[in-house]
């Protein structure tokens, strides 16, 4: 009798726990995310308290990756430095002209030059320098290398003649070696409002310094107004300019009540300024 009872409950219990089944819905478990993994170097600390509980503290320094300084890498690492030492508006290349021996390092490796011969932006020089990394140097090198300066620079969108002011309108920029053929173009960052051109220029043509000349701005005897200053003292007055004179020029100027004459720095088309 006892054994046909507990038979009769665990029939129950199993058939309960089939009929709940039907009513419940499977729990997913989604795979645990995968993490990528990092490299770490447990550095201790040098320095170990005399009154020390607990366990060391360590500190997790990531791993400096080891490289292979190639010539493409010095090349452009020597772009940079000179770039640097030289205080270059756009972009300087640097191309080794001796055949380059790999160099191993960190990532991390600097370029320091000890000097150029010429010490100057030229398409060619002999540079002497060395390589450091993580305090230690690597080596010292000298080489010749041929350079390359990259500037956005000014060109003509149509002929233009001479006497022609200078604008927006009339051109256009293009990135150019100002160290070769395009030695002596017009960086597009100069500022031209004060200038005309002082020869004619063909179509799709580099604007050059030579290119160009200060516009005449006060004229000899035309009527300016002087402004004089200094001292805590400030006065106008007319005066008559005996020379041409441009943006930033000095022109002699004539007092219409003294007849003195003084020298004056041209502002603009009709004044002059004067410093007391």
């Amino acid at each position: 009798m006892r054994t046909l009872l507990s038979f009769c409950l665990f029939a129950s219990a199993f058939s309960a726990a089939a009929d709940i089944g039907r009513f419940i819905e499977p729990i997913q478990v989604a795979p645990r995310a995968s993490v990528p993994s990092v490299r770490y170097v447990v550095k201790s600390s040098a320095f170990v308290s005399p009154h020390a509980t607990g366990p060391k503290t360590q500190e997790a320094v990531p791993v400096t990756d080891s490289i292979l300084i190639d010539r493409q890498l010095i090349e452009k690492r020597l772009g940079e430095a000179l770039a640097h030492r030289f205080q270059a508006t756009g972009r300087i290349s640097a191309f080794l002209t001796r055949e380059w021996v790999n160099c191993p390092s960190s990532s991390g490796f600097i370029v320091k030059i000890k000097d150029c011969s010429p010490d100057e932006l030229t398409p060619s020089t002999f540079v002497r320098f060395s390589i450091w990394d993580q305090g230690k140097e690597l080596g010292r090198f000298a080489e010749p290398i041929r350079m390359a300066h990259f500037v956005e620079v000014f060109y003509s969108k149509a002929p233009l003649v001479r006497g022609t002011r200078l604008g927006l309108s009339n051109l256009s920029t293009r990135l150019v070696d100002i160290l070769k053929q395009h030695a002596g173009s017009v960086p597009s960052q100069s500022r031209l409002s004060g200038y005309q051109l002082d020869s004619n220029v063909k179509a799709n043509s580099p604007l050059k310094w030579n290119n160009l000349s200060k516009v005449v701005l006060v004229k000899k005897g035309q009527i300016v107004d002087v402004f004089a200053s200094g001292n805590g003292i400030y006065v106008t007055m007319k005066g008559m300019a005996l020379n041409d004179g441009v943006e930033g020029g000095n022109v002699i100027v004539r007092n219409l009540s003294s007849d003195k004459e003084f020298p004056a720095k041209v502002l603009n088309e009709n004044s002059v300024k004067v410093h007391l």
